[in-house]
């Protein structure tokens, strides 16, 4: 029975040339086929540092023409990307009242104890 890597690697043409590189110091018709997936995978899928996230997270600034409920939005989907775990609901609620342009809505939501996202 033939392996799956071979005719993977014929099809795919030259743009499966970086996994000679890749696969080094074996052949890569000799690897299985799963392996040789997983090399390219790993090689072409982006990684995103958990670092880089945050702090992407932390820089969002709302626009004055955006409409809160977008930037909430655009919040949730970078936040997604951070692994805040339990902290999650308290990063969002912190991003959104630094954001709040008129100061006194700013004031009188920080002077309650314990605000949740939900009565930010």
């Amino acid at each position: 029975m033939q392996s799956q890597s071979v005719p993977f690697l014929t099809l795919g043409g030259r743009e499966l040339y970086s996994l000679k590189n890749l696969a080094f110091p074996n052949i890569p018709a000799e690897l299985p086929f799963v392996k040789s997936k997983s090399l390219l995978l790993d090689h072409i899928l982006p990684v995103n540092f958990q670092a880089t996230e945050r702090a992407k997270f932390n820089s969002m600034i709302r626009a004055a023409n955006m409409p809160y409920r977008e930037f909430i939005l655009q919040l949730n989907q970078q936040a997604s990307k951070c692994n805040y775990g339990d902290r999650l609901e308290e990063q969002l609620c912190d991003s959104l009242i630094a954001e709040l342009n008129k100061i006194s809505l700013q004031c009188t939501i920080l002077e309650k104890k314990d605000i949740t996202f939900a009565e930010a």
